[in-house]
């Protein structure tokens, strides 16, 4: 199972970088994990869309303008998308356990 959770950035220092921890910490790390997303089974490649934005001002501009039945439409190739570095890689196990 994936997960994503918000955690603290002191407590995971604490949990991962020194060792130093206590059951309080224990605790805290727990909330943060019952809180958390689970990512579904078979999930896609996840990304940070908001590079698109910031590829827009700093590099080739990936947006592409159209106008479809008289709506302005801003749009962004697959191939574009697909060139996005994941945060976290497809989930593959879905598919697998159908094979």
């Amino acid at each position: 199972m994936q997960i994503v959770i918000d955690i603290d950035e002191n407590l995971y220092t604490r949990l991962f970088d020194n060792g130093n921890i206590d059951a309080v910490d224990m605790l805290k790390a727990c909330v943060s994990i019952r809180k958390g997303t689970p990512l579904p089974k078979g999930h896609g490649k996840i990304v940070d869309i908001g590079k698109i934005d910031e590829d827009r001002i700093d590099h080739d501009n990936p947006i592409i303008y159209l106008t479809i039945n008289g709506e302005y439409i801003e749009a962004v190739s697959l191939d574009y998308l697909n060139s996005l570095p994941p945060i976290v890689e497809a989930d593959k196990a879905e598919s697998e356990d159908k094979e």
